[in-house]
């Protein structure tokens, strides 16, 4: 599967758990996102600028990286590489 299709997936899975259609997070990213453009993205159809990418995240009130990740179960192991990551470069 390319990027594009895991990301759109990603963004679905998020959309669907905060329960919003794709016109209520259209709304939530505010700065001239519409419905159809949610739709683009969730269907691989539309490769996204960073500030698309902190616009779906601000709507989905969450981190931008948070969309990147597109395996759960590699989730847990992520955030905890970048955890030791971020102590590593604080001590």
């Amino acid at each position: 599967m390319n990027i594009l299709k895991q990301f759109g997936r990603r963004v679905r899975e998020l959309r669907s758990r905060h329960d919003l259609t794709q016109a209520q997070l259209a709304a939530r990213c505010g700065g001239g996102m519409e419905m159809q453009r949610v739709g683009e993205i969730e269907r691989g159809e539309r490769n996204c600028t960073l500030q698309t990418v902190a616009k779906l995240a601000k709507g989905l009130k969450c981190e931008p990286a948070e969309l990147f990740l597109f395996r759960p179960q590699a989730v847990g192991k992520a955030l905890s590489q970048l955890d030791s990551r971020s102590e590593e470069h604080t001590s």
